[in-house]
């Protein structure tokens, strides 16, 4: 007999121990990999962002405006580009949403959207993220349809895993359940805009 196998007790305590050795340091090499860097900004398709106010305004006079129309009963649309909706998103996260997500960008392609920010996480610490998909906009409030994610350097198959487990895209679905849709409306994604179809 060895040491090992001399006592059930010792042989349970050593496998439970390296367990949660394992746990331990397989969490903190995944917290240094999220807290490290990120995937970087999205790539616009239009050219350069630029995030104001007026930008912010102007995305909340165009959905206003198509409103009214919708309200009185007609059809109508409107184009937004990516400065506007950067600039609404980075508002609305900043400013009216629990979430702490900062330096939002929104960039969009054809057929598809991509997403970056700051995610304000423990103690002071930061994680890039980045998200690629579209958003439906058919429902009482946009639900987002996130096709890829990644957290600073984490590697995909491992946050696949993650959101599977903890879902990540539902967390950002309950941030935007504040958000009132008041028609339907059908977004058509081209490089560096949005056309939103509204209907009443």
């Amino acid at each position: 007999m060895n040491w090992f196998t001399a006592s059930p007790l010792r042989a349970a305590i050593v496998i439970v121990s390296t367990l949660v050795g394992s746990i331990v340091i397989f969490g903190l090499v995944m917290s240094v990999l999220a807290f490290s860097n990120g995937p970087g900004q999205c790539t616009p398709g239009g050219g350069p962002i630029t995030i104001t106010s007026a930008n912010a305004d102007s995305f909340d006079q165009k959905w206003d405006d198509m409103d009214a129309i919708l309200d009185s009963g007609s059809p109508t649309s409107i184009t937004l580009n990516e400065s506007e909706i950067s600039s609404r998103a980075d508002r609305y996260f900043t400013e009216e949403s629990a979430l702490d997500l900062r330096d939002v960008r929104v960039c969009i392609h054809d057929g598809y959207g991509e997403a970056t920010g700051t995610l304000d996480a423990i103690i002071g610490l930061q994680v890039e993220i980045k998200l690629e998909g579209t958003m439906d906009l058919t429902g009482d409030a946009p639900k987002t349809d996130i096709d890829d994610i990644d957290f600073g350097k984490v590697p995909g198959w491992l946050i696949d895993v993650t959101d599977s487990i903890f879902g990540v895209e539902g967390d950002i679905n309950e941030a935007l359940e504040d958000v009132t849709l008041k028609h339907t409306y059908t977004a058509t994604l081209s490089e560096g805009q949005v056309q939103i179809d509204g209907t009443p």
